[in-house]
């Protein structure tokens, strides 16, 4: 399943896909400038119960697990994807803050 792209507010745009079992959401946010990335995957598991008299009974357990990474623009080791997606927010609608200049910082505090 190709990528889908959420503008969340005007200044973040999501990236959904489906991945190994579950959901990568990536949230890159310009005013922060920064990413948040989220895995989140559901395990069932039926567990059969025995047989009564009125047929077969099962029990179905259901968990969410959930990863979350937060990196800053600063930190990441190529800005080619936060330029992409910058791009696709503006052509959704998106207002990158002013603050920023439009464009990441990309010299790490310090540096």
């Amino acid at each position: 399943m190709p990528d889908k792209f959420v503008k969340d507010n005007d200044y973040t745009l999501s990236v959904i896909q489906n991945v190994a079992g579950g959901t990568l959401t990536r949230q890159f946010n310009f005013a922060a400038e920064q990413v948040t990335t989220l895995y989140e995957r559901k395990a069932e598991m039926s567990h059969s119960l025995g047989e009564y008299s009125t047929g077969k009974a099962t029990a179905v357990s259901v968990a969410l697990a959930t990863q979350m990474a937060i990196q800053k623009f600063s930190d990441l080791d190529s800005t080619a994807e936060v330029d992409l997606l910058r791009a696709k927010l503006v052509e959704m609608g998106g207002k990158i803050p002013s603050a920023s200049g439009g464009k990441p910082k990309l010299t790490a505090p310090g540096g």
